[in-house]
């Protein structure tokens, strides 16, 4: 990886990758996802498929695996979390790794190389919710409702 590198006052050598990635002497000081799409499909037998695409600073998928957080809210403002998180809620698909750290509420997700992560939501009622990724950088982007029929 070739950088442009300046020495800051503290002696260390910071910069910008070609990625526009904040590096230091050498590290990779900021994550590279910056921004995700999330892609809601229509309910198929109580199921809606998912795609998180996480994306770089130009908009383009990101091309290093990352680990996001996954949190399922009542509402888009964020300001109560899902009831329930659906009959059997949120599940892995081809793309990426799912681990539940609160059951059908919060995840850990990592992508694929390419910045992918695919999911399935179920639920068998008709609870209301959202799915919010936290990025590495701290921003929460927001799906659209995931409530069925």
């Amino acid at each position: 990886m070739s950088t442009n590198l300046r020495v800051s006052l503290h002696g260390k050598m910071v910069g910008l990758s070609p990625e526009n990635n904040l590096v230091s002497e050498g590290i990779e000081i900021s994550r590279p996802a910056v921004d995700a799409i999330i892609t809601v499909g229509l309910e198929v037998a109580n199921v809606r498929a998912i795609n998180i695409q996480l994306n770089d600073s130009t908009g383009s998928a990101i091309v290093d695996v990352e680990t996001v957080e996954i949190i399922m809210f009542l509402n888009a403002a964020r300001t109560a979390f899902a009831a329930v998180g659906g009959s059997t809620g949120i599940a892995i698909g081809t793309d990426g790794a799912l681990l539940a750290l609160v059951a059908k509420k919060v995840f850990l997700a990592t992508s694929e190389t390419t910045g992918s992560i695919d999911l399935s939501w179920t639920d068998t009622g008709t609870e209301v919710a959202y799915l919010g990724v936290r990025l590495p950088n701290g921003r929460i982007v927001m799906s659209a409702a995931l409530t069925n029929a």
